[in-house]
């Protein structure tokens, strides 16, 4: 009995399969976790086009919300997401999103000029289930543009 333990001892036979097998919960967890946060990203860059593709619409028709709320809706397709218009408004060029009076000069002697902004939110289920933990329940997208 005690020689045979001392061969068992002595073997290094299989040593790499049980570190692999101590490893390996750790690389699925890692690899769980880039898969959600992949996911969450490609959502992300889908909704922040569509709300590019409202944008663009209101470049044109900058009055009609309803237009702009079909066109970013259309552009992401059957997914959805809930779209929210901000009616077009005053701002200083080049100087935020503060709204200012579109009369006269409130731009330090400039031209204010007229933005609308496009929001398009949806919610995020984590395809593994392990970046629910660290990632938003909910992903935005979103677009100003300048519009005269």
């Amino acid at each position: 009995m005690p020689r045979s333990l001392l061969r068992l001892h002595r073997c290094r036979q299989g040593t790499s399969a049980v570190e692999f097998g101590m490893i390996a919960p750790a690389l699925v967890l890692l690899l769980a976790g880039l898969v959600d946060f992949a996911g969450a990203m490609h959502q992300t860059i889908r909704l922040e086009n569509a709300a590019r593709a409202g944008a663009q619409y209101a470049m044109s028709f900058p009055e009609d919300t309803a237009g702009i709320v079909a066109a970013t809706t259309n552009a992401l397709g059957e997914q959805g997401g809930t779209v929210a218009v901000v009616p077009a408004y005053c701002a200083c060029p080049g100087g935020g999103t503060t709204a200012v009076s579109c009369e006269g000069t409130p731009c330090d002697g400039a031209v204010s000029a007229v933005y609308v902004e496009v929001n398009i939110t949806r919610p995020y289920a984590a395809v593994m289930g392990i970046g629910r933990f660290v990632l938003p329940s909910s992903l935005s997208g979103t677009a100003v543009t300048r519009v005269r």
